[in-house]
């Protein structure tokens, strides 16, 4: 897609307002316009009482234009006015041409629930964000409603944790199998398993060594995540050395919560839970995804649903751990009706945490080559999926407390976590607000520090095991992403 703007606008703003109307598209400036890639033209223009701007879009000899003025607002910042202006002639231009309308109006970010907060800090009235959120952002009222109840939610966890506390997120990149969707970097030939050894052994020299710098930075650790990956690919005894590194460097007895991503239930076993519950892990997620065997043989999970329910009940039965069980709209060969199917069996064994995501694959994902089209603006299944399970989920007692979205999830819809109060995800709701520092060692491993500017510093390890596992190639790399988070103010 080809875009030219006249005035002062973030290109990257632009291209992401594309891709509510265009999802999947690539964007170049060099090649020739065609009449089958859509092209747009942005105009935006700075007046004594506001910004205008003016968006031309073009497809297939099809031409709409749409027009915005918005005036200046001291509920927000200028560049926030421009923003908006460009937003709402693109979504003007966009829904002439498309006749579409997105759910989440202009918002683009991955944490609509922070736009949400910012409003409800300077509102102070929950009716007041939504009819700002509708007006100003045009998201639709029914989404307006739910990141507000997010943001209210998230803001109470907020609220206990300060800045003299941080979490420790530790990453197993390591899964049975590669899942259809999969985006994230995980490993699962046997080959690449067997670092497993060695990986744990980088691992505790860089909990070690981060939580010397967490101390020097005068904080303590509150939340500790094993994410992946699948953590639970480890064995017993693998899982059993990993939790005596943490605790070695970590006082486990003042953790508000001690989380483990089980994920796969085919990788859940009752000595790997006897370990995580000995070693204090208090929260643990069992994923199916789906309830519909058929579906989950497509995605390429190696489990059936009853692998699902075995591992459920005795997690259930033998344990106290809070549980999260992890949905995904949308997937391929999954209906409506054998989603909402899937819901209300999740709803009935009444999980602590219950996360409905949408489908979102990466352009990598092997999903793809397979010819389904996860770059759909509307999916007809998939929004009836979500709106119903998030009925569904508050009717049965659970409240939304974080949300995030990526782009070109389908339908551009979002991913919500709903929790029984109390037992709310505090690690999940954390990383979302962008107000705690998140301190992570492992490969891909993304440490997110907040300044005293407010500004978010990230520093990431080696993305792939065995570049993490090259010490002496990564000596360098290794010692500066660890000086650079010790120096952040």
């Amino acid at each position: 897609m080809k875009i030219r703007v006249d005035g002062e606008i973030n290109l990257s703003y632009v291209q992401n307002l594309s891709l509510l109307f265009f999802p999947g598209m690539k964007f170049s400036q060099s090649e020739e316009e065609t009449p089958e890639i859509p092209a747009a033209d942005v105009t935006v223009r700075r007046d004594e009482d506001g910004y205008y701007s003016k968006v031309t879009l073009r497809l297939l000899g099809n031409v709409a234009q749409g027009e915005n003025k918005t005036l200046f607002d001291p509920l927000y910042t200028e560049e926030r006015i421009k923003k908006i202006a460009v937003g709402a002639a693109y979504y003007n231009a966009g829904r002439k041409l498309l006749d579409y309308d997105p759910p989440w109006g202009i918002l683009t970010g991955i944490r609509p629930a922070k736009i949400a907060g910012n409003l409800y800090k300077s509102l102070n009235n929950k009716l007041h964000v939504r009819r700002a959120l509708i007006k100003d952002y045009l998201l639709s009222p029914k989404k307006a409603m739910l990141v507000t109840k997010v943001a209210v939610n998230e803001q109470k966890l907020l609220n206990k944790y300060g800045k003299d506390t941080c979490s420790l997120y530790i990453s197993i990149p390591f899964c049975p199998t590669r899942c259809a969707y999969c985006s994230f970097v995980s490993y699962s030939t046997p080959r690449l398993l067997s670092m497993i050894p060695d990986y744990l052994a980088c691992l505790e020299r860089d909990i070690a060594d981060m939580v010397q710098v967490i101390k020097a930075r005068g904080q303590r650790i509150v939340t500790v995540y094993v994410g992946g990956g699948t953590p639970t690919t480890l064995s017993a005894d693998q899982i059993r050395q990993l939790i005596a590194v943490i605790a070695k460097h970590v006082d486990l007895s003042s953790l508000a919560e001690f989380t483990i991503e089980a994920g796969r239930p085919d990788t859940i076993t009752a000595d790997k839970l006897d370990v995580m519950t000995e070693g204090g892990v208090n929260r643990i997620s069992i994923n199916p995804q789906t309830l519909n065997d058929e579906v989950l043989r497509g995605i390429g999970r190696c489990h059936t649903t009853d692998d699902f329910f075995s591992a459920y009940y005795m997690a259930r039965d033998r344990y106290n751990f809070d549980i999260n069980v992890d949905l995904i709209a949308g997937l391929p060969g999954d209906s409506f009706m054998s989603f909402s199917k899937t819901v209300d069996q999740i709803i009935h064994l009444a999980p602590e945490n219950l996360t409905i995501h949408t489908l979102c694959a990466k352009k990598a994902a092997d999903m793809l080559k397979s010819g389904f089209n996860v770059f759909s603006r509307s999916s007809a299944e998939a929004v009836k999926s979500v709106d119903y399970s998030q009925v569904a989920a508050m009717n049965a007692g659970y409240h939304p407390y974080y949300l995030y979205r990526q782009k070109n999830t389908v339908a551009n819809l979002e991913n919500v976590g709903f929790a029984f109060p109390g037992h709310e995800g505090i690690y999940n709701a954390l990383i979302m607000a962008d107000e705690h520092d998140i301190y992570a060692v492992g490969a891909a491993a993304v440490s997110k520090i907040i300044g005293s500017d407010g500004k978010i510093h990230r520093s990431s390890m080696p993305k792939y095991p065995y570049e993490y596992l090259e010490t002496e190639a990564n000596a360098e790399q290794r010692e500066a992403y660890f000086s650079t988070i010790a120096q952040i103010e």
